[in-house]
């Protein structure tokens, strides 16, 4: 029999009545699903090894499941912020949360604060038909994750949106790409169409084939909000962005302060380009 302290915080697990005692901090279960008396917490888990023996002995007591709800979820607040036209280097902030939500339960995962800290390690188990997130360090029960009647998903107290598919290849995951910039723009210059790829990829932009929007501003000194574009991922330049409704535009990038052989200080440049997004 393999004994496990899952610790409820904000958690609450099916069938688990209020306890005013001391036992209504953890709720212990052996591997048949039974209650148990033992209130011995998991050993903490200061190293991989330990992680892993955390991560056994919840697969020995959860199931694996598919999560309805993978993919990317970014801080409803975030989201809202960015898509009414903040400067993406306001609208980051350390109460931003992003997190990746797996395909199938009991794999790894982490918090990413303010797209800029890594969080610790952690994984969602399935208990009836509710999703628990729980930190491998401890066995802490972190956060309920309940999905929405509008598509939010809300995970402790706070709300999150989908952003779409994780993309492990881009520098943000595909944060930006699909919340922004993905879709259809016409260009102001009568020069035809130009098609920004949820991919990085870009159709219809004179030699410029991708693009990397900057998301992560934490000590950086700038000014304005940043987009990286070249002819491929191994020759981006520095451009400089603006969004105003439907309206991209994309500047050069003057520098007014050097130090150190580095940008101290900068600002908008010439409008190389204006787009009209369509969809």
């Amino acid at each position: 029999m393999i004994l496990i302290a899952v610790h409820v915080g904000g958690c609450r697990f099916p069938g688990h009545a209020d306890k005013k005692d001391k036992d209504s901090a953890s709720l212990r279960m052996d591997s048949s699903g039974n209650r148990s008396d033992l209130t011995a917490p998991l050993p903490n888990a200061t190293s991989n090894d330990g992680k892993s023996i955390t991560l056994s002995q919840l697969k020995a007591k959860f199931l694996e499941a598919s999560i309805p709800f993978e993919g990317v979820w970014v801080s409803e607040h975030y989201v809202n912020e960015v898509r009414q036209g903040k400067s993406l280097r306001e609208a980051q902030d350390t109460e931003t949360r992003c997190i990746v939500i797996p395909a199938r339960t009991l794999q790894v995962t982490r918090w990413i604060y303010g797209f800029h800290e890594g969080g610790e390690d952690l994984v969602i188990v399935q208990r009836d038909s509710g999703y628990f997130m729980i930190a491998l360090y401890d066995g802490r029960c972190v956060d309920t994750l309940k999905t929405v009647a509008d598509g939010r998903l809300k995970m402790g107290r706070d709300y999150y949106v989908r952003v779409g598919e994780v993309d492990s290849s881009l520098s943000d995951l595909g944060v930006l790409e699909q919340l922004l910039f993905a879709g259809s723009y016409r260009r102001s210059d009568t020069r035809g169409m130009v098609l920004f790829r949820k991919d990085g990829k870009i159709e219809g932009l004179d030699s410029l084939g991708w693009f990397v929007p900057e998301i992560d501003y934490v000590g950086e000194p700038t000014s304005v909000d940043h987009i990286r574009l070249g002819r491929d991922k191994r020759g981006l330049k520095d451009y400089g962005l603006s969004f105003a409704g439907d309206t991209m535009r994309i500047y050069s990038v003057d520098c007014l302060q050097q130090s150190e052989g580095e940008c101290a200080l900068d600002t908008l440049g010439r409008e190389l380009y204006t787009l009209k997004k369509l969809n």
